[in-house]
């Protein structure tokens, strides 16, 4: 992970779930259904949907040659003829503590935005985590992605610092987002540690 001093939005954002005992409670709206990678056809759907998600192409190798890969991981949202539509990983990294997971590659096909498929996609990805024996999870994410971090926030997500040039972006994010709220989680300096929150 870079700690490097690019202010444009270096190193990425990070977010914290302190507990994944502690999740909402949420009903996935008919016809969608929450399942796990289980059709020859997953790769592509996946590709799909996080190359549209992302406006740049993507492998599905990016998941298997991982050592953390496992089917059970890759979650997905279906439509009512069981065809991938959203997705989220629950993930694992050498870069943070044993105890915590990683929230990974989250998607949802343009066409379906604004139906909160991401947030149910995520939340899927976070019971496979807590089922595994995570006790939290991580993300990554950028100062843009104002719908997401929106999301990784309702789910119990909160910010954590791992250079100095967070503080001030995070304070831009919450304002821009009205969380002023969220203020009072952010350290007044950043003193060189590791993350601040874990």
């Amino acid at each position: 992970m870079s700690n490097g001093s690019n202010e444009s939005g270096k190193p990425q954002l990070i977010m914290v779930h302190p507990d994944l005992n502690k999740l909402i409670e949420l009903k996935l709206p008919e016809p969608y259904k929450i399942r796990r990678e289980s059709e020859p056809s997953d790769c592509k759907a996946w590709e799909r949907i996080i190359t549209e998600s992302f406006k740049k192409k993507f492998s599905y190798s990016l998941m298997t040659d991982s050592k953390f890969y496992r089917p059970e991981r890759v979650l997905f949202v279906t439509n009512e003829n069981n065809v991938p539509i959203a997705t989220a990983a629950s993930w694992d990294t050498d870069v943070f503590p044993a105890d915590c997971a990683v929230l990974h590659m989250v998607g949802v096909l343009p066409e379906y935005a604004g139906h909160h498929l991401g947030l149910h996609a995520s939340l899927a990805a976070m019971k496979q985590a807590r089922k595994e024996g995570f006790a939290r999870m991580v993300l990554r994410t950028d100062d843009f992605r104002i719908p997401a971090i929106k999301i990784y926030l309702r789910l119990g997500f909160l910010p954590a610092i791992i250079h100095e040039n967070q503080i001030r972006r995070w304070k831009i994010v919450l304002t821009n987002i009205n969380r002023e709220d969220l203020m009072d989680t952010l350290p007044s300096t950043y003193d060189g540690t590791t993350i601040k929150t874990l």
